[in-house]
């Protein structure tokens, strides 16, 4: 490749001081395209991740109302099936007192039979309250004894590992006078103070 002469130093100058010029331009140019396009392909992005999360939550808002009601749904047809079954222990109520008052016959024995159904319906609750709460104190009570009884346990054994405790005990095994007899016989009585005979 042959290279370019000039015949002038200043045209030679000038010649190359167009050519920085220009290839700056076209630097500067070629970022600004490179970052137009990148701005493009991340707004691009973007909006396909916003969609995707809209449709997610388009999705979920669906789920989430269909099961609100199902769900409503049921709880109305609970209700009902409620007032129902509330209708009919009432009648059955009256039906119970009219029964009651079978062999003398006046609303006044039916209603005073009604009033004491509902009172001992309500004497029947508060008894089963009554033992729920009796249960729990006594769970409550047998878990503290237990625990106590694990304390007395440790104790005892921490006790029956000390070297003093252990040395008594061989020595009143071994003296037979001190260990009670065979026939509930009570043996001799154990010196006070920790005094050895």
């Amino acid at each position: 490749m042959a290279m370019i002469r000039f015949e002038s130093p200043s045209v030679q100058y000038l010649f190359f001081a167009l050519m920085a010029v220009g290839t700056a331009v076209l630097l500067f140019i070629g970022y600004r395209l490179g970052r137009w396009m990148g701005t493009i392909g991340a707004t691009r992005l973007i909006a396909s991740k916003e969609q995707e999360l809209f449709t997610a939550q388009k999705g979920f808002k669906t789920v989430y109302e269909h099961e609100a009601a199902a769900l409503k749904k049921e709880n109305s047809l609970l209700m009902e099936k409620v007032k129902h079954l509330d209708a009919k222990v009432e009648d059955y109520r009256k039906k119970a007192a009219g029964f009651g008052g079978l062999f003398g016959q006046g609303q006044k024995r039916v209603d005073a039979m009604y009033a004491l159904l509902l009172e001992n319906e309500a004497l029947e609750e508060a008894l089963l309250a009554q033992n729920d709460k009796l249960r729990m104190e006594r769970t409550d009570a047998l878990k503290e004894q237990m625990r106590s009884t694990g304390y007395r346990r440790v104790l005892m054994s921490q006790l029956l590992n000390d070297d003093r405790i252990k040395s008594y005990v061989a020595e009143v095994m071994a003296d037979e006078k001190r260990l009670p007899s065979p026939n509930g016989g009570n043996a001799k009585a154990l010196p006070e103070n920790g005094e050895h005979a």
